[in-house]
């Protein structure tokens, strides 16, 4: 009698745990942030036009198709121009990108053309060391910035403590369609949760499109795998600088509109995310709590929320077989509605969802399969 009282205890207890993570994940962690905000003495940040000398790096690969665009784009900012720098770093390019921003070297541009393959670290690197300006903004080859947006990223180095300002994204192209209503949603959502980092003065990712740091305060990127839109903002948690958004500061991409690329792009995130649980012993040795944080909660487990849906949907079924109480009837049976939504195509919200959940569980079951392999091999060895 114990025993099975102490079992349904358990099921019962793993279950509202599970729930109550998922809740924290999508509403507690937002919810979390704003109470931080209501208690903590607000972040005085420059209303004042400063305009500091500004490196502007593009990452571009093989971009021929948008390099010009973009570069015409980064011309035409409302920035001093002898303040400005721009520098393509042109990594592994084999479709003319190099030859094509060879055509801008009158107009100022400059060319690091890589032409082996490295790491994303180690280009950022090379490029930061060579780069002339106190304060360097990296962007893409494809998005296109709004032409203030580079005032309004550097004037908040106007304050010392300020480390890293990340820039805004959206979308342009927006057509009806549930995928970039899906993607709409999502970026809205992002952009409150970075909005409320901002104020306590931590970032846990920036948006690759555009963000700048202070020269001064950049350390080397190690070559770990994690991207520069995390590592970065990490490593400026880390020293204890100020991360902060800025909304004004704007990169338009093109909407994506095929599922396919959709998940393959969330799968690279999730990954990506999953890289960066290397900085939680470094974050908790520099007692960034905050920043720890917002590490395990955006990162590890925001990103990677497909796990925890899948996982909660099972245990849902389970504590309704052992259990038979109609609270776990009805809970399933939102679940399970939500989800033939999004199957069907009928919200947007739950077509996304289930995406990108599929984005992550896909990468949980290709992780574990690796770890089976590894071990079958290290079993065949011994």
């Amino acid at each position: 009698m114990y025993i099975l009282y102490f079992f349904n205890y358990l099921v019962a207890s793993i279950y509202w745990l599970l729930l109550l993570l998922v809740l924290y994940t999508f509403f507690g962690y937002p919810l979390l942030l704003s109470t931080i905000n209501l208690l903590r003495k607000k972040i005085k940040t420059a209303r004042f036009e400063f305009t500091p000398r500004v490196s502007l790096i593009i990452l571009a690969g093989n971009d021929r198709k948008t390099i010009e665009a973009k570069l015409e784009n980064c011309l035409s900012f409302e920035y001093p121009k002898e303040k400005l720098e721009i520098i393509v770093a042109a990594v592994n390019s084999k479709d003319n990108t190099a030859k094509l921003v060879e055509n801008y070297f009158k107009k100022k541009v400059k060319l690091l053309f890589q032409a082996e393959n490295p790491s994303e670290s180690r280009v950022i690197n090379s490029c930061v060391s060579e780069a002339s300006g106190e304060v360097i903004i990296f962007t893409d080859a494809v998005s296109e910035i709004e032409k203030f947006s580079i005032k309004n990223l550097a004037r908040h180095f106007a304050e010392p403590k300020v480390g890293l300002v990340a820039g805004n994204t959206d979308v342009s192209g927006v057509v009806f369609d549930q995928l970039a209503a899906g993607e709409l949603f999502s970026l809205k959502y992002e952009r409150a949760v970075m909005s409320n980092s901002s104020k306590v003065g931590k970032l846990s990712r920036v948006s690759p499109e555009l963000f700048g740091v202070r020269k001064a305060d950049f350390q080397e990127l190690r070559d770990d795998g994690v991207p520069a839109a995390i590592s970065i903002p990490l490593m400026y948690s880390v020293s204890g600088k100020l991360c902060l958004f800025e909304p004004l500061a704007l990169a338009v991409r093109p909407v994506l509109t095929d599922s396919e690329q959709m998940i393959e792009k969330k799968i690279i995130g999730i990954k990506a995310s999953l890289r960066s649980a290397t900085y939680v012993k470094e974050l908790f040795r520099s007692k960034q709590y905050l920043a720890l944080v917002q590490l395990v909660s955006y990162e590890l487990l925001y990103q990677n929320y497909g796990v925890l849906l899948l996982a909660l949907f099972l245990f849902n079924i389970f504590a309704m077989a052992v259990l038979f109480k109609p609270e776990y009837v009805l809970l399933l049976s939102i679940q399970f509605l939500f989800y033939v939504a999004g199957a069907l195509k009928l919200w947007h919200i739950p077509y996304f969802v289930l995406l990108t959940a599929f984005a992550g569980i896909k990468v949980s079951f290709t992780m574990l399969n690796k770890l089976r392999i590894k071990r079958k091999e290290k079993n065949v060895k011994g």
